[in-house]
């Protein structure tokens, strides 16, 4: 029987540093992306462990190059992001030669421990190089990338046994060739040991653990945003009609057409008139899809296109606000977005998809609709705007949950002693 995760719910609040004095130690961290390079707040997250671990001890970051922006001091841009399609596998070989290189010469910085945040898109011979090599290894697991560790990597994958046709087949066994170079010789499932903090109980359920993968450690630690600060002291100054909003990225399994076709029937079921913000970056054919499916549903002047924003501006949209939707169509693991709108007294609308409901409870914290069900969404905004009281009784229990729960300074002191206890028991 494995090791029994420790929840967040457990751990000691109101104190801004809960991790005893220990001697510095030398940890590398290994993201698929750092900031100012961000897709989502994870790797925002990411930025604040960093520089949590720093105030104690000595830190190396190793994540992917970036246009215009640079290398420097304790952080290396070395990695390729390879796209998940035929280009990012011709890619591939090449790519993971020079980050095998690149881990090695992380190694030569002599790490105490390896902590792995994310390994989607990179070449994951840097992390299977990190794994063989001794030195303790922990993974954070925000994403579903770990249950698929070495075995999908666009490389390694051709080195596993499997039934190919002709082409592939001749691609694959040009990739175990490049394996037996001495700089490569790697064995996709060769077991080691690790630690596991994870950021919810459903990602957890989700994602199983590899097999060769040997969890010496396993935490389960909610992510909280980083900037909860400013989203909880927002002062609330709902417009006077209706404003949803939507914040995240504009991709396809956020779910935008549904929160669209949501206020659609909110004006031709409910009789209700809204205006929806949009705020993220748009993938440009996903968001053109968009922009024409709300002239299709003759909503397109009551939808307004934001872009990306800084923290600032999004918590001054979320002071107006009359909902937040949060309409994931994908497993989400434990989205911070939901976090926010809490901590910003904002009432909740969400999908019942991943970890949302382990985060804001059903009928509690907001109201939950099923996974691309816009009419349940529709139906959840009406309640939301029409049910005065239900919804303020239900906004004061989530601001007070995420207070309680999902803080930052909290969250950065179970992380640092995750990397102690990580150490401790990996040693």
């Amino acid at each position: 029987m494995g090791p029994v995760p420790e929840s967040s719910a457990q751990r000691v609040q109101g104190r801004s540093r809960t991790v005893d004095t220990v001697h510095a130690v030398r940890i590398l961290v290994v993201s698929n992306i750092y900031p100012p390079v961000a897709f989502g707040g994870y790797e925002v997250e990411c930025s604040g462990v960093v520089e949590r671990l720093r105030e104690s001890h000595d830190v190396l970051v190793l994540t992917s190059r970036a246009a215009g922006v640079e290398s420097e001091g304790g952080l290396r841009r070395e990695l390729d992001l390879l796209t998940p399609d035929e280009r990012g596998a011709a890619r591939a070989p090449a790519a993971s030669l020079r980050a095998v290189r690149s881990a090695r010469s992380a190694l030569a910085w002599r790490p105490d421990m390896v902590y792995a945040w994310n390994g989607s898109s990179i070449p994951q011979a840097a992390l299977r190089v990190l794994a063989d090599s001794g030195v303790p290894f922990a993974v954070r697991v925000c994403e579903h990338w770990f249950g698929k560790l070495f075995v999908e990597d666009q490389f390694m994958r051709e080195l596993l046994p499997a039934r190919r046709g002709p082409a592939r087949a001749a691609w694959a066994a040009g990739s175990r060739a490049i394996n037996r170079l001495p700089s490569l010789r790697l064995d996709p499932t060769a077991p080691f040991a690790g630690a596991i903090s994870w950021n919810s109980e459903a990602i957890r359920r989700m994602v199983r653990t590899p097999a060769f993968f040997e969890p010496a450690l396993e935490r389960v630690g909610h992510s909280v945003p980083r900037f909860g600060d400013l989203y909880s002291d927002v002062v609330r100054d709902p417009a006077p009609e209706p404003e949803i909003v939507f914040l995240g990225r504009v991709t396809g399994y956020k779910g935008v057409a549904v929160a669209i076709e949501a206020l659609s029937r909110l004006r031709t079921e409910h009789d209700i008139s809204a205006t929806l913000h949009v705020v993220g970056p748009e993938d440009r054919e996903y968001g053109a899809e968009m922009h024409r499916l709300a002239e299709a549903l003759g909503v397109a002047a009551s939808v307004r296109w934001h872009g990306q924003t800084p923290p600032e501006q999004a918590a001054g949209m979320l002071a107006r606000a009359s909902a937040l939707i949060v309409p994931s169509v994908w497993e989400e693991p434990f989205p911070l977005v939901t976090i926010e709108g809490a901590l910003a007294r904002v009432p909740l609308v969400a999908s019942d998809v991943g970890g949302i409901g382990e985060g804001m409870h059903d009928e509690e914290h907001a109201l939950l609709f099923a996974r691309g069900d816009a009419d349940g969404a529709a139906a959840a905004l009406a309640r939301t705007l029409s049910e005065g009281e239900e919804t303020a009784a239900r906004v004061e229990r989530a601001h007070e949950r995420a207070q309680r729960l999902f803080r930052i300074g909290p969250y950065l002191d179970e992380q640092e002693r995750f990397v102690v206890d990580a150490l401790a028991a990996l040693s």
